[in-house]
């Protein structure tokens, strides 16, 4: 018998338990079998993709030209270099909320009770659909950073500041994917579930330091955004585009030191939600 054959008797015919121990080739495939699964849905209605862009592009306009014209940042940085970062960041932020919604459907379908019968593996189902939320991601903030340029956006660092702040507000989407998918998971209704992630994101967002530095904002406020989440994302890529010592003239504070705390962040937001995720996964 082939090992091929052989992998197809074992997860047809295994326990539960046999089918969690799956080997890591078969793990992959599954993964990625489901990841192509849900990026098929994608293709199917690009609308979704479409839509879902517009939105930000929109707001990016608006934030870079009419507020552009009356607002300011500090020195000789332009306000739509300040705030481009900014926009991504709430981009990813806001995107990530699709992910949630997703679950939801096929949880009100009745897909993943489909999944759970199936001889896959049981982590199949979240890493799928975190690998195909990340491309989603990554083609969105393509996209707006393309858009950014043509309206007069430009990095103030070299390439590698403008690769690392691509991968800095993705890699931030994905994290909040992991809230997405858990609030899914739990709420299961997919209009409740969209307004059970904005209600949260909303007043973070403008509680950050995403359309002005910090020491503008009411001194009650600014012990908020000192320590939000969505302050270290933005000023972590805003730091890759303009610099360290660009970021420290809006900011008071470094690249390095805005890196470790998105680093700490990431990994709380990432560890505490896929665990919680994944136990609610598991309870049904």
């Amino acid at each position: 018998m082939t090992e091929s054959a052989k992998l197809t008797t074992f997860t047809a015919t295994g326990t539960v338990e046999q089918r969690a121990a799956l080997p890591l080739r078969r793990v992959l495939a599954d993964i990625g079998l489901l990841t192509q699964r849900n990026l098929r849905r994608i293709l199917l209605n690009p609308r979704l993709l479409v839509f879902t862009t517009i939105q930000p592009l929109l707001q990016l306009i608006m934030f870079t030209i009419v507020f552009g014209a009356v607002a300011t940042a500090a020195g000789d940085i332009p306000y739509k270099d300040f705030v481009v970062p900014a926009v991504l960041v709430q981009t990813m932020t806001f995107a990530a909320m699709s992910s949630g919604v997703g679950i939801a459907r096929d949880l009100e379908g009745g897909m993943i009770e489909r999944f759970r019968s199936l001889p896959i593996a049981r982590s199949a189902f979240l890493l799928g659909r975190t690998v195909s939320d990340s491309t989603r991601l990554t083609i969105q903030a393509l996209l707006l950073l393309v858009a950014a340029l043509i309206i007069g956006f430009r990095f103030h660092s070299n390439v590698f500041g403008a690769l690392a702040m691509i991968v800095s507000v993705v890699l931030f989407g994905i994290a909040l994917t992991a809230f997405s998918a858990w609030v899914g998971l739990s709420v299961r209704d997919p209009e409740v579930v969209q307004a059970a992630i904005f209600l949260p994101l909303l007043p973070l967002v403008f509680t950050s330091s995403a359309f002005a530095p910090i020491d503008r904002l009411p001194g009650w406020m600014q012990p908020v955004a000192n320590i939000n989440p969505i302050t270290s994302a933005i000023d972590t890529a805003r730091g890759f585009a303009l610099g360290s010592d660009r970021l420290y003239a809006v900011s008071g504070h470094g690249l390095g030191h805005s890196l470790l705390r998105f680093a700490l962040w990431w990994i709380g937001i990432v560890v505490v939600f896929t665990w919680l995720a994944v136990r609610r996964y598991r309870r049904g």
